[in-house]
Order: structure tokens, then C-alpha cells, then sequence
């Protein structure tokens, strides 16, 4: 049983940094809990093209509203929202999302500490813990986490029912690098977190979702950060998930991919900071401008270029250092090297090779990198079968589809140390692990659907997959990505 930790109610600065005009709105610039204050925001357009959103429920009028009423929830929700989207938008190479031409957005679906993207909407929920009622859609970081998973599934869907814990993990990170990265599109943001960054240590930006986190230590001390909900500023090496408990306290690692989304995102943090020095000695606002969009460009090079398969930290850590050598003659390679092989995510003989080309090897390099940008040829799927009386999930046989692309490696990504040669049994022992994962903490709708896809369900801890009946026999579906761990 959750135990009840002791604490005092998070406050909420309600000052603001500006005031608005007829021309503005005001919202939070980072999380509801954290340092910084309310501020003036221009009117968000949510059916800009080309990622067009829409507000679930009657439009609300701009205007100055108090915090904590369904108004002021509106306009804080578009713009944090709209932020995230005009980020991303230039760099997915997308003009539509997997739910269509407009994304909805639910800014209250319901009683819940969560939020999630279920290929239909973004949806937001509120429950109350300590005596405070939350609402997840409060908090920017929050609602760009969230995004995050929309855009990336717009960008790279072949992610969204990959079987794996390292491809599930990654999804999570990148919705907390969509937090950071959209974040840093405010001014204010970027001052308050650029002592941080230059000093490599945990910053306003590296906390992230403090006031959901909060609501969830009420219930159970051990099952987020101690500050926020996680923090980018960590120390959590790659380890191969599949050797993971299913649980841990969340001072560990565990096979559950929020916690172990953390590795990437830790190392993603460090890049970042490492990229700032690189940049400049003494960097300015414009320098931690530049860099977050050198980031992001990394990011979607290497997820557009990285095959889905199980060991996909791998695969995208090493895309990253050959895009940084296609797009800025290896500008930024030193960081990420370095970085990734600290964090165990590429082994040291995989970059030992790269520091020494030069004159015609570095041009050949390069050409290899350019030609790895090109998405992977479509998917082979291995059809895996489980016993599901031995998941606990009924009679007969459960049918998973396992995505494996195939793609001949550049540069670093060639001397990768693959753990299993014989694709087909990596594939059929990632998967199995996934699964069985799944079912230790409930995240299976074991009901089965008729239809191929599941149904919405709001309310407490909605599951992310479900059992859907096809004629194969009984398949496993993934019905939705959310923010964070069930409790």
C-alpha cells in the first residue's frame, strides 16, 4: 500500500513577471511549483499550420484570469502547447499528425495524476493529493512531455507499438527532451536556467514536472525525485534492461520505462551542457538559442537514421555522432562521444576510430553520415508468441508484432558490440521481457477488444496496451504513452 509522506503543500508564486495586454495572456514559464514566476505571453494561434491543435470544449476568451480556474488552464495549456509545436514543427519534416491534420487536446479528462497521448488526443487530467488538487495540464512541462510523444510519433510512428523496452524508454525520454528543449524557447527560461547549463549541474531546466511529482510523493515517497518528477541532471548508466527488476524505488534503475528513459535523458542533459562549452567560453543567450536547436536537429537526424530494434539506445546514440559529422563536421563530437560511452549507451571501441580522420577519411565519413540520414527501409516483423496462461492473460497463444529494421552502419554505429547476432532470438527475448514487464505492473487491459483499435478509457490509471482479438488470435497493442509511473 502507497504510504503517505509528510510534507507541506507546494506554493504557487502568483505574481506575476509582466502585465498583460490586450494582446497577451499570462502562464506559467516552467512548472506551477517552481521558481519562476506567472508572466505575459502573446496569444497562441492553435490551428497554425502545419501542426495544427485544438482545445477539446468551448474556446475560451483571452483575457487575465486567476490561477486554478478552467481559464487560466486554457490559455497556459495553449501556450506551452503551441510552443512545443512551433519547436518542433520545422525540424519533424511533417506536416500532419498519426491523429490527423489537428491534434485535440483534453485539458481535464478526469481524476488521475497523469497525462498521456493515445493517438487521438493529448489528454490532461487532475486528482488531488496533501489536500491540494493538481492538474497536470498546469505545468509546461508537463503538456510538452506530452507533445513530445505526439511528435515523435508523427515523426517516426514504426516507435509507438515497438515491443521494447529500450524503444518505450526512448519515447519517454524524448517527451522529457521536448519539455527541456521547448522550455528553452523563452527568454526568461533560458536566464534562470543558463548558470545551470554552464556549470554542468542541476538547473530550473533539469527539474522537471515538480508539482506533479510533488502530488505523487504524497502517495509514495519512493516512486518519484525527490525535487521534481525527474530530473535530467542524473547519473544513471546503461545497463541491459532486460537484466532490470521490474520495480525499483526511483533512486534506481528499473526495467519500467519511465525510470529507465532517465539514462538517455541524463545523457541528453550532459550534452547539452557539453555543446554550450563547446560553442562558447562564455556563453550568451543567443549561444543556448543555437545549441538547442543543434540538439533537436541531432535528435531527429539520428531518430530519422537509427533502425528500431532492441537495443535502439545504441543505435540512436551512434546516428547522433555521425549527424553531428554530416551537419557540423563534427563540431559537437567530442560531447557526445565522451558522454555516451560515460554513460555506457556506446562501448569505447566504438568512437576510438573517429578522432583521427582526417583529409579524405573525413570526407568519405561524412558522405557515409549524409547517406545514413535516409530513413531504414520498411520494417521486417517478426511475429512473436507467447504463452498467455503463463502471463496470466488467459487461454491459448498472445501475438506480438516486433518490428526490426535493417540498415547497413556508418562510422560509429559499425563497431557497435551488438549483444545478440541472431536477430530473430534478440527480437523474440526483448520482446518477451517487454512483455512480462507489462504484466508485473499491470499496464495490460486484460479485457479483450473486438475491434483493432481499443477504445478510449479515462479515469485512474488508464493502462498503455490491451489485448485486441484479430484473427490471428489474441494481439498486444499499445494504446497510449503517458507521463509517468503508476502508483
Amino acid at each position: 500500500m502507497a504510504r503517505k509522506a509528510k510534507s507541506t503543500k507546494p506554493k504557487s508564486t502568483k505574481r506575476p513577471a509582466a502585465k498583460a495586454t490586450s494582446n497577451t495572456v499570462m502562464a506559467w514559464q516552467d512548472d506551477p511549483i517552481s521558481k519562476l514566476p506567472l508572466i505575459a505571453l502573446p496569444v497562441p494561434t492553435l490551428a497554425k499550420a502545419p501542426l495544427k491543435l485544438r482545445i477539446k470544449g468551448p474556446a475560451v476568451k483571452p483575457g487575465v484570469y486567476d490561477v486554478g480556474t478552467p481559464q487560466f488552464r486554457y490559455w497556459n495549456t495553449a501556450v506551452a502547447v503551441r510552443r512545443g509545436a512551433d519547436f518542433w514543427a520545422p525540424l519533424l519534416g511533417v506536416t500532419r499528425w498519426q491523429p490527423g491534420a489537428v491534434l485535440p487536446v483534453g485539458l481535464d479528462e478526469g481524476k488521475d495524476l497523469n497525462a498521456y497521448y493515445d493517438r487521438t488526443e493529448l489528454a490532461f487530467f487532475h486528482d488531488t493529493a496533501g489536500g491540494k488538487t493538481v492538474y497536470s495540464a498546469d505545468s509546461p512541462d508537463v503538456v510538452c512531455h506530452e507533445l513530445g510523444h505526439a511528435c515523435l510519433d508523427a515523426h517516426r510512428p514504426e516507435l509507438f507499438d515497438a515491443p521494447y523496452i529500450e524503444a518505450g524508454s526512448f519515447h519517454e525520454s524524448f517527451g522529457d527532451m521536448s519539455a527541456i528543449l521547448s522550455a528553452l524557447q523563452l527568454p526568461s527560461v533560458r536566464a534562470a536556467a543558463m548558470s545551470g547549463i554552464k556549470g554542468h549541474k542541476s538547473s530550473q531546466l533539469s527539474r522537471l514536472a515538480e508539482q506533479l511529482g510533488w502530488a505523487l510523493r504524497q502517495l509514495d515517497p519512493t516512486l518519484v525525485n525527490r525535487d521534481c518528477l525527474r530530473n535530467a541532471y542524473n547519473t544513471f548508466k546503461y545497463v541491459d534492461p532486460q537484466t532490470l527488476p521490474d520495480d525499483a524505488p526511483a533512486t534506481k534503475l528499473c526495467a519500467e520505462v519511465h525510470s529507465f528513459s532517465r539514462v538517455f535523458t541524463g545523457a541528453f542533459y550532459d550534452i547539452l551542457c557539453g555543446m554550450l562549452k563547446i560553442r562558447s567560453k562564455s556563453p550568451k543567450d543567443a549561444d543556448l538559442v543555437v545549441v538547442a536547436t543543434d540538439a533537436a536537429r541531432l535528435l531527429m537526424d539520428a531518430t530519422t537514421a537509427a533502425p528500431v530494434q532492441p537495443d535502439y539506445y545504441a543505435q540512436v546514440a551512434s546516428h547522433m555522432i555521425d549527424a553531428d559529422t554530416a551537419r557540423f563536421g563534427g563540431k559537437y563530437r567530442s560531447t557526445l562521444t565522451s558522454t555516451f560511452v560515460k554513460r555506457k549507451i556506446v562501448p569505447p571501441q566504438a568512437v576510438r576510430a573517429l578522432a583521427p580522420a582526417k583529409g579524405k577519411a573525413a570526407t568519405r565519413a561524412l558522405g557515409a553520415a549524409a547517406a545514413a540520414e535516409a530513413k531504414p527501409p520498411k520494417p521486417q516483423i517478426h511475429t512473436v508468441k507467447l504463452s498467455a496462461k503463463d502471463l496470466g492473460l488467459g487461454e491459448g497463444m498472445l501475438i506480438v508484432d516486433a518490428p526490426a529494421e535493417q540498415k547497413p552502419f556508418p562510422m560509429a554505429s559499425a563497431a557497435i558490440m551488438h549483444r545478440n547476432i541472431d536477430t530473430t532470438t534478440n527480437v523474440e527475448r526483448a520482446t518477451a521481457r517487454f512483455v512480462k514487464m507489462l504484466v508485473a505492473r499491470d499496464r495490460i487491459e486484460k479485457q479483450p477488444q473486438t475491434r483493432s483499435v481499443a477504445p478510449a478509457e479515462h479515469g485512474r490509471h488508464p493502462r498503455t496496451h490491451a489485448l485486441v482479438q484479430t484473427a490471428e488470435g489474441m494481439k498486444l497493442v499499445r494504446k497510449r504513452f503517458d507521463c509517468g509511473p503508476c502508483c
